[in-house]
């Protein structure tokens, strides 16, 4: 029990330093990664955490889930279907306005205080809720993937730097091989055209 508060304080300390580093990315606008830059404060979102792919939003109540993303370990495989729901989401965002309507809404402006406020919005739109899970992801698991992304890209370069969790240092290395499939989901968060290198 000890060993499990432990743990649990040392990833709140963490969730604690990435919310501070993404406020601070918030106002100093860029976040270099090896994937090119990686901007914590996409297209009407003043997220207080960045967020990686499109649709997401986090607000000050969402600390549930900024926790749970420092301890989620990414895989081929959970990556895969976060990718897939990126595409899917993306493309519906292109050609439904509703849809679209829905994404850009800034929810910090409406000053909601429910708890899990921005993971509530995503599962909220019954369209957005089926494109994500056609790939086989829950909303839920995009959400967290999205935030365990985010934070796991700014150590990148330098797993061992990560704080705090396992988890983290291990996502930053698995990312690492992953640049690519990282720049077309943040072309797709920042709706500007995917560009796909060819060798």
């Amino acid at each position: 029990m000890l060993n499990n508060t432990w743990k649990r304080g040392k990833s709140l300390t963490a969730a604690a330093a990435l919310v501070l580093a993404g406020a601070c990315m918030r106002d100093g606008g860029k976040d270099r990664a090896a994937a090119g830059t990686v901007d914590s404060a996409a297209v009407g979102t003043t997220a207080i955490m960045p967020a990686v792919g499109p649709g997401v939003q986090v607000t000050r109540t969402d600390a549930r889930s900024v926790t749970k993303a420092l301890d989620y370990e990414l895989t081929p495989e959970n990556f895969a279907r976060f990718v897939a729901a990126a595409d899917s989401l993306s493309a519906m965002e292109t050609r439904d306005a509703a849809t679209r309507a829905h994404l850009s809404a800034n929810i910090e402006d409406a000053g909601s205080t429910d708890s899990d406020a921005g993971l509530k919005w995503l599962e909220s739109n019954e369209s957005v809720s089926k494109a994500i899970n056609s790939a086989g992801i829950s909303v839920r698991d995009y959400y967290v993937t999205s935030l365990a992304t985010a934070a796991a890209v700014r150590f990148m370069d330098d797993p061992k730097a990560a704080p705090g969790t396992p988890a983290l240092a291990k996502n930053a290395e698995f990312l690492r091989s992953r640049k690519s499939e990282l720049a077309k989901l943040q072309a797709q968060r920042e709706h500007k055209a995917v560009v796909t290198a060819t060798p």
